[in-house]
């Protein structure tokens, strides 16, 4: 597999989306914290936690096996056939490992990523109180190699035993499908561009694939559910989808509900940014500090906040 490649796709469907969820952060500017400015220097300050936010997360999946290493060892538990995969082909094995591969994303992102032991894997992906592309924790997410590492996993055995009974050779084809799907859906799933239309929203759950509306929720300080990074399937198979249309899972807060900061996601809380620096920043903005949330727009208005410690299970 071609991973070069792959990265480049990965990094150009980013590269599309946060420059339109920057046009509508741009457009949208004066409906957020009574038009106050952003000033240059928090740009900088977001952007250094970008880079070292990218450094760590790039460091740990440098750990991880690799594509190739992957595809051998599952290419040696389901030994490949003689013949090619036809078009039809490529697509059941790319069905197959997406909504497959969503399952172990699930289950992982539900009891692993969500529990009272490992919230430190995925805290500082909940700290926004501004979902849009290009915020720290989302566009780069420094631990996501304990999701990746295990759904990469499970998407190319499952590949990998469906080309074996298909009786062909195991094509990398749709793997790299999927690898694009998914890095599509992560990317989207949390585009404040996309949200401001309901299109984008019916013609995806159409294919119980993650839409902006459903995934903000997930956001929500008080509303656990939709666990589901790239499918919605399983929500809905085990009980856990929140409905974004229904009253009660619109405008709620967003982010945690107790006092945190960027660096405190990289250090269990122990250490946090000094209140000057906050202030300086203008954290407000995007966490919540000292328990209380600063003011945001009707789409991100303030609801309730759970106690210091709570964990969003």
């Amino acid at each position: 597999m071609n991973e070069a490649a792959l990265v480049l796709v990965v990094g150009v469907i980013q590269a599309v989306f946060a420059a339109l969820d920057g046009l509508e952060r741009w457009q949208s500017r004066r409906s957020r914290y009574a038009g106050e400015r952003l000033e240059a220097r928090t740009v900088g300050f977001l952007t250094a936690t970008l880079l070292v936010y990218l450094a760590i997360q790039v460091g740990l999946i440098r750990l991880a096996p690799t594509a190739d290493a992957l595809l051998g060892f599952a290419g040696g538990l389901f030994p490949a056939g003689g013949r090619e995969l036809g078009a039809a082909g490529v697509a059941l094995v790319a069905l197959v490992a997406f909504y497959g591969g969503g399952l172990c994303d699930y289950l992982v992102h539900r009891f692993f990523n969500h529990s009272r032991w490992f919230w430190w894997t995925h805290e500082y992906h909940h700290l926004p109180t501004q979902v849009f592309v290009v915020m720290p924790g989302l566009a780069v997410r420094p631990f996501s190699v304990f999701t990746v590492v295990p759904t990469a996993l499970v998407t190319v055995l499952l590949a990998a035993a469906v080309t074996a009974a298909l009786g062909a050779r195991l094509d990398s084809t749709p793997l790299a499908l999927v690898v694009g799907a998914n890095a599509f859906v992560l990317t989207t799933s949390h585009s404040s561009f996309l949200r401001q239309w309901r299109w984008p929203h019916h013609l995806l759950r159409l294919a119980f694939i993650t839409t902006p509306d459903e995934h903000l929720v997930h956001h929500t300080v008080d509303r656990p559910g939709n666990y589901g990074n790239l499918t919605t399937l399983w929500d809905r198979v085990f009980g856990t989808y929140r409905d974004p249309a229904l009253p009660e899972n619109q405008a709620r807060e967003l982010g945690l509900g107790y006092d945190q900061d960027f660096l405190g996601t990289l250090t269990f809380g122990r250490w946090k940014l000094p209140e000057a620096w906050r202030a300086r920043f203008q954290l407000a903005r995007y966490c919540t500090l000292g328990g209380s949330p600063a003011p945001r727009g009707p789409a991100e208005s303030q609801f309730s906040a759970n106690p210091r410690g709570g964990t969003r299970r």
